[in-house]
C-alpha cells in the first residue's frame, strides 16, 4: 500500500469526531532527515519520510473529547476503551516533544531499547509502541512490561491505516456505549 489511501483518508475523515492536529506548513527538510538518521545510523523507511516530510508528519489524531470523554484519575472499563487515539511521530521544528521522534527514540534508547526507533503510538497505551528495527522491519515493542518485540507483516502505510481503522472501530464501539 502507497501512502495515497493514508492522505485519501485526510482529505475526507469526519472533522466533527477527530481533532487532528500536524506539522502543516513546518515540515522538515530532507537535511533534518538525514541529520536523524546519522545521530541514530539508520536509514528511515521511503514511505514514512515521504509522510513525516508531508504536512500530515507529526501526526496527532484523537477522538474529540465531547464523543469521547478522556479517562479520569480511578476509571475503570475495558483496556480498549482508553485507547482514544494516536501519535505518528515527526521530525519537524518547534514540534511538541510529546510528537517529536528525536525525544521519543531519545527517551526508548534509555530505557535500553537501542535496536528501536519509535513512529507510533496509541493514545492510552503506554506499553506498546509502534517502531522500526534495524532491518527497518515493524514491530510491536512491549517497552514497559515484556521487552518483547513482535513483527508486523507490512508497510509503514499499511500499520498507519489499520491502526486508523482501529481507531474508527473504537470510536464507534464507545458511540454505541459499549465501554
Amino acid at each position: 500500500m502507497s501512502l495515497d489511501k493514508v492522505y485519501e483518508y485526510f482529505h475526507h475523515y469526519d472533522k466533527q469526531a477527530y481533532q487532528v492536529v500536524a506539522c502543516m506548513g513546518n515540515e522538515p527538510s530532507e537535511r533534518d532527515i538525514k541529520e536523524f538518521e546519522e545521530q541514530y545510523n539508520i536509514k528511515l523507511p521511503a514511505d514514512f519520510r515521504e509522510f513525516t516530510m508531508s504536512p500530515l508528519g507529526g501526526l496527532y489524531m484523537e477522538v474529540r473529547e465531547e464523543i469521547w470523554p478522556r479517562a479520569k484519575m480511578y476509571d475503570v472499563g475495558p483496556f480498549w476503551s482508553f485507547c482514544r487515539g494516536i501519535i505518528v511521530y515527526g521530525i519537524a521544528d518547534e514540534i511538541p516533544e510529546f510528537l517529536d521522534i528525536r525525544v521519543k527514540t531519545k527517551e526508548l534508547h534509555e530505557e535500553g531499547f537501542t535496536d528501536f526507533i519509535p513512529f507510533l503510538s496509541i493514545i492510552g497505551n503506554g506499553d506498546e509502541i509502534f517502531c522500526f528495527d534495524k532491518e527497518n522491519r515493524i514491530v510491536l515493542l512491549d517497552h514497559y512490561t515484556t521487552g518483547e518485540a513482535v513483527p508486523f507483516e507490512g508497510t509503514f502505510p499499511d500499520c498507519l491505516m489499520q491502526q486508523i481503522e482501529e481507531l474508527e472501530e473504537r470510536k464507534n464501539r464507545k458511540i454505541r456505549g459499549e465501554g
